[in-house]
């Protein structure tokens, strides 16, 4: 019987340049701060489950999150990084949400781009073996939005079942159960 528990690093105190037409270089130095960036403190609900485990991202914010709402032992694992963005080779300045978008369709116009993507999969493929190995009967993975629609792909075939995620609010529990899980939960009174 297993839960995996799903949750957004915090906010980020470094605000996206929403309105302003940037440069590769200039995005490429947006996203290398805002990986350093310090976190807002927020909160989050864990539905009063005994979390045995806490695997978090190496990367700053979400393993200060991890510290912020996990109590005991965190493993680290970069496997549970944000995704790399794609670099583009031109000196033209976009809006920020235009690179996003680019950044969103670059794998359906390269082969390098797929190629990262599959390799994105495959690392969170093994990032989950290890986490489903774990004895523990509720996990807590602490991570990052692009990453948790993949991991939430995964555990979906893997036979979890839990709530679709399109935008991932930072700091909000996702609760995915195996059908062991599921059924244990329809047998208890109500």
């Amino acid at each position: 019987m297993k839960t995996i528990g799903l949750v957004r690093h915090f906010k980020v105190n470094k605000e996206f340049p929403i309105r302003q037409m940037v440069t590769v270089r200039e995005l490429v130095t947006w996203l290398e701060e805002y990986d350093v960036a310090d976190i807002e403190e927020g909160q989050t609900d864990l539905l009063g489950l005994n979390w045995e485990k806490c695997f978090a991202s190496d990367l700053p914010r979400a393993l200060k999150t991890a510290q912020y709402i996990y109590p005991g032992e965190i493993i680290i694992m970069p496997e549970l990084r944000e995704i790399t963005p794609p670099t583009f080779q031109t000196e033209l300045r976009f809006p920020f949400i235009g690179w996003a978008v680019f950044a969103r369709i670059a794998p359906l116009l390269s082969r390098r781009y797929k190629r990262m993507v599959a390799e994105t999969e495959a690392r969170i493929d093994r990032a989950l073996d290890v986490i489903l190995s774990s004895d523990a009967e509720h996990v807590l993975v602490v991570s990052h939005w692009a990453l948790m629609l993949y991991m939430r792909k995964q555990l979906i075939k893997r036979g979890f079942t839990g709530p679709r995620m399109r935008m991932v609010e930072n700091g909000k529990l996702h609760i995915f159960r195996d059908a062991e899980a599921q059924a244990a939960l329809r047998r208890m009174p109500r």
